[in-house]
């Protein structure tokens, strides 16, 4: 880019301009065969630098323009500049202003990913730390890979969400049904009669598991990829957004789910 160029002039608003210093007077055609510049574009071209008083135009007929001195016409652009300059940097600053407070209101997202095999060690521990830091709300989504695995691999992490978590919490577990044919009779009644702060329903719609937390942690259990009721993992994240709208799919989830004293009640054969 010239040095022109950078102080706001086009290429074609450039070439008019050394033309007519070097014409003094000259019509619009005489500037467009002495510059390059298509008589389609010179009028639009002159008047432009008329405009920013880089060129004067003549009350002659046909018009005649000539260039202002250079000293004047560089002055002239630099201020012009200056303005836009000035003009830019209020509106950054405006900018800054407005997205500061905002930037400093926004959490950042945190996540971690743990291997946590169904019934391991580790999946018990993940689960305790989890739901011994609910303090308000548990919402629990339990499907795949639950549903695809016996009762006996994910046994050791029943008891320890009941010991864990915080009797004043408000609890809500969603299994899918198809757990309730793997796990032994003993085993659901034992479920159904959860404490009082656990409510406890069944659903054949929900695929996926998840755990959601006073509404701003999220767990996401990661079914494996060639083991069918096998878990590879758990990532858990901190994210007010994320575990909202979780909550939203696990509450409509919630409403048309059956609650699992019903379906006991359904399946106790009658007395004679």
């Amino acid at each position: 880019m010239s040095d022109l160029g950078e102080l706001g002039l086009s290429s074609y608003e450039e070439k008019v301009y050394r033309s007519l210093l070097s014409l003094g007077s000259a019509t619009a055609q005489e500037v467009s065969e002495a510059s390059g510049v298509p008589m389609g574009r010179i009028y639009d071209v002159l008047n432009g630098l008329d405009a920013r008083d880089v060129v004067r135009s003549q009350s002659t007929e046909p018009t005649r323009y000539a260039a202002v001195d250079p000293e004047t016409a560089v002055d002239r652009l630099l201020a012009e500049r200056r303005r836009e300059l000035d003009a830019r940097e209020a509106r950054y600053e405006e900018i800054a202003d407005e997205v500061g407070p905002e930037l400093a209101a926004t959490k950042p997202a945190e996540s971690r990913f743990w291997t946590a095999p169904l019934g391991s060690d580790a999946a018990v521990s993940l689960e305790r730390d989890l739901f011994a830091s609910a303090g308000e709300t548990v919402r629990s989504a339990m499907s795949y890979p639950y549903a695809a695995a016996p009762w006996e691999r994910y046994e050791p992490e029943i008891d320890p969400f009941y010991e864990t978590v915080d009797p004043v919490v408000d609890v809500r577990m969603l299994g899918h049904a198809a757990m309730l044919d793997a796990a032994p009779p003993e085993a659901v009644e034992r479920v159904a009669d959860a404490p009082a702060n656990v409510s406890v329903r069944v659903t054949t719609d929900l695929e996926t598991t998840f755990d959601a937390v006073d509404g701003n942690e999220v767990t996401f259990h990661v079914p494996h990829p060639t083991e069918r009721g096998e878990r590879l993992g758990v990532i858990h994240v901190r994210d007010e957004s994320m575990a909202g709208r979780l909550v939203e799919v696990f509450d409509r989830a919630w409403e048309a789910a059956t609650p699992l004293s019903t379906v006991v009640e359904d399946e106790v054969p009658a007395e004679e």
